[in-house]
């Protein structure tokens, strides 16, 4: 029994580990993403082309926008 539970907590602890560096992955990503977005706005490129060129939502674009406001 006592055998079970500790293999369970390993296992949760092992699945908590894994979604925690995904979400660190995805918080990075879009940091960089924010940064390329902002350098782009700095620049004058339109909205329109930023979004055909780098596949981004326009709701990142819009909080890309307000972080340089």
């Amino acid at each position: 029994m006592c055998e079970s539970l500790d293999r369970m907590r390993e296992e949760a602890r092992s699945e908590g580990m894994i979604l925690g560096r995904r979400d660190g992955l995805i918080q990075g990503e879009e940091k960089a993403e924010l940064r390329i977005l902002t350098n782009l706005l700095k620049k004058g490129i339109s909205d329109s082309y930023i979004l055909e060129i780098t596949g981004v939502s326009s709701e990142l674009l819009m909080k890309a926008k307000q972080s340089i406001h």
